[in-house]
């Protein structure tokens, strides 16, 4: 069973779920902690004795990123709905270069609207405030929403709007990479699981990858 912090309703076994991963926002709680996060383990630890039906992770890609590509491809080929945006690059005024990162909040939000009719529980795995409204979206479809993240780095009203919350610095001993090194300053991400399999079949170096 998940360590849900804040939670009014009882979890059953025939309750559809969906996970939601914000992947900046999560990388960014994981390095917080000074852990690598295996996100297979957070599925699980998440979903607990429910459905998993889809998991979703969302982030941002260069066409420099090659180790983030194989890691993306690797997610898209063990199940996992991956949804990416390109980073922008652009001169400013000085003719220096510069990126600009793609938000992908409106990809998440109509990814878990247009799911909601099939779902009991939508989990989102953020700590941003801007999606405050999603939450209440769902929740006026008769949806249930749990919010996991950092509570360092969580919006008090995103906790407050959802029906569950769950700091993941308290699962940090049960989902972080086993046998991982500390992480360094480089971008780093592990995760997934696919929907067709087992949270069982997958060896922790399928979890681990580097971009």
């Amino acid at each position: 069973m998940n360590k849900v912090e804040k939670c009014m309703y009882a979890h059953n076994q025939i309750d559809r779920v969906a996970i939601f991963i914000d992947g900046e926002n999560i990388h960014y709680s994981a390095k917080h902690l000074n852990m690598r996060l295996d996100y297979l383990k957070l599925c699980s630890k998440l979903t607990g004795n429910r459905r998993l039906l889809r998991a979703y992770f969302y982030t941002a890609v260069s066409n420099q990123s090659e180790g983030k590509i194989d890691f993306i491809n690797f997610l898209k080929l063990n199940g996992f709905k991956v949804v990416t945006k390109e980073i922008k690059s652009f001169n400013d005024m000085e003719g220096s270069s510069r990126n600009v990162r793609g938000a992908l909040d409106m990809e998440m939000a109509i990814d878990a609207l247009d799911l909601a009719s099939h779902l009991d529980t939508a989990i989102l795995c953020t700590g941003d405030g801007d999606f405050k409204p999603l939450v209440v979206a769902l929740g006026r479809r008769g949806m249930q929403v749990e919010i996991c993240a950092v509570r360092e780095m969580t919006s008090t009203e995103l906790i407050a709007t959802a029906d569950g919350y769950t700091d993941l610095a308290s699962l940090k001993d049960e989902i972080a990479l086993a046998g991982a090194p500390t992480p360094q300053r480089e971008i780093k991400n592990e995760l997934p699981v696919s929907e067709n399999e087992g949270f069982n079949s997958f060896k922790v170096q399928d979890t681990s990858f580097d971009f």
